[in-house]
């Protein structure tokens, strides 16, 4: 990491879920969520999805834990971690416009129809539905990092599954129950 950068991270998954089956027969990728984490540990980390583990019909912005919630209910979940660097006032504009959803989580929704209008190249905008791939695109638009040359509402797991490069390092790909033990591995290692 250079000095005037500070690493922000995208995270592609797979729970194996039925929704995630469904979405992954289309795409013909395999992860089909994304969300994005503000550290290494990814302990600050945001999407759209589930806001109760057991029940896929209720959605919308969440604060998701990679060992517990959706993800511990969901031991086989495996991963695609990417690093993406960011200047300072990126980083702190990143947090502003997450910030905005967390005071406001209560409005916003899981927009179920996004992920047909994705796939159907529609671009549909709808006061406060999102699905994880426009969330996730739209905050690191609104804090000056373009990722791609289209509408948020149009951004799908594919466009992040081949995001150039240049702009995401792979930091591990594997499943994510084996990235959480190898990061308490390296803590226990550094006290």
């Amino acid at each position: 990491m250079k000095k005037d950068t500070i690493d922000t991270y995208i995270m592609l998954s797979d729970t194996g879920s039925v929704l995630n089956r469904l979405i992954k027969f289309y795409t013909k990728i395999p992860y089909n969520h994304v969300s994005v984490a503000l550290d290494e540990e990814l302990n600050e980390m945001y999407s759209f999805g589930r806001k109760f583990p057991r029940n896929p019909l209720i959605g919308g912005f969440v604060r998701e834990y990679i060992d517990k919630g959706t993800y511990a209910r969901f031991k086989n979940t495996t991963c695609l971690i990417c690093k993406m660097e960011v200047t300072k006032e990126q980083y702190d504009k990143l947090i502003k416009n997450i910030e905005h959803f967390k005071k406001r989580k209560r409005r916003y929704y899981y927009n179920i129809f996004g992920i047909f209008t994705v796939m159907l190249h529609i671009p549909v905008k709808i006061p406060y539905g999102y699905v994880c791939t426009h969330f996730v695109s739209h905050v690191y638009e609104r804090s000056g990092v373009k990722l791609f040359d289209k509408r948020s509402s149009l951004v799908s797991t594919v466009d992040f599954y081949y995001l150039n490069r240049m702009k995401l390092h792979k930091v591990y790909e594997g499943k994510l129950s084996d990235f959480c033990n190898e990061k308490e591995y390296q803590q226990l290692m550094v006290v």
